[in-house]
């Protein structure tokens, strides 16, 4: 049962899936390839036939391609439109993509990223509740204005409490102090944040962040949390991007120094030369 991705002379179908694809046959003088003649791709299909060896026509871009069915029953569970806008992995703009975010959503880029952001947040969790010894707690999203560095979102207070109004967290700060204060030492949540930045095209009005906060630590001891979590939820299918522990770390003093900035990027070798003494003349 999948969504039909591909058809060729009428008798050839991919059928696709969340989990992967795999190509079936259906007899070309049979019924079901006169439905198959006028499907129109993205269809849901459910078939029923045999599994067999495709020999020497193997396909060796499928995992499946070994393998084919020989279709005994074809059943179209629900017909797309004709003439979609776009199709899952075709070149379409990022405007097109938005648009038809549920077609979009199908396509193999999409479903890796969301079960890679999935399996990761799962390892975090599971690190910092079973081997950190974390509690996660979920804060309010709805709170009272606590002016900062951005604006906020004021969401208006319904009936009877007219002119007053909640505001949308700029970040949890202020819950997870009170439970510091309140005896639970090391906390996170998977927070959603909301912040008006207006017209910045580089921020998100709403973003979620990994939040942790712990009681009676040091730098040295948040700086060994957040490595080892890291190591420890790394996605396997992602090995060769790893990377190895302990992380290097650069003093605030040395980054200005050296970079001329707090967030440089390490990436670039160069760095910045003091020539006081070899110019001192100039």
């Amino acid at each position: 049962m999948g969504w039909l991705a591909y058809k060729r002379m009428n008798r050839f179908l991919v059928l696709r899936d969340a989990y992967g694809s795999v190509q079936a046959t259906v007899a070309p003088d049979s019924y079901y390839a006169t439905i198959v003649k006028d499907l129109p791709y993205e269809s849901v299909v459910q078939v029923e036939g045999s599994v067999i060896d495709r020999g020497e026509n193997k396909n060796l871009k499928m995992k499946t391609g070994e393998i084919e069915i020989d279709v005994s029953k074809l059943t179209v569970l629900n017909y797309a439109t004709p003439q979609l806008p776009m199709l899952p992995d075709s070149e379409s703009s990022e405007k097109t993509r938005l648009s038809y975010r549920y077609i979009d959503l199908r396509s193999n880029r999409m479903q890796r990223a969301l079960r890679l952001r999935s399996n990761v947040v799962h390892r975090m969790r599971r690190f910092l509740v079973e081997e950190a010894k974390f509690v996660d707690v979920e804060t309010p999203t709805l709170f009272r204005r606590t002016p900062g560095g951005a604006a906020e979102f004021i969401v208006p207070a319904p009936p009877p409490n007219h002119g007053r109004c909640y505001s949308l967290p700029q970040s949890p700060q202020q819950f997870k102090q009170l439970l510091m204060v309140g005896g639970i030492d090391r906390y996170f949540q998977i927070a959603r944040c909301y912040r008006d930045e207006g017209s910045k095209g580089d921020r998100q009005p709403e973003f979620t962040q990994v939040d942790l906060e712990l009681s009676f630590t040091n730098q040295e001891g948040v700086m060994t949390l957040v490595e080892n979590m890291l190591m420890s939820s790394w996605p396997e299918d992602m090995e060769d991007l790893k990377p190895i522990a302990p992380f290097p770390r650069l003093s605030y003093s040395d980054a200005m120094r050296l970079y001329g900035s707090d967030k440089p990027d390490m990436r670039i070798p160069w760095k910045i030369e003091d020539c006081t003494e070899m110019l001192g003349w100039v």
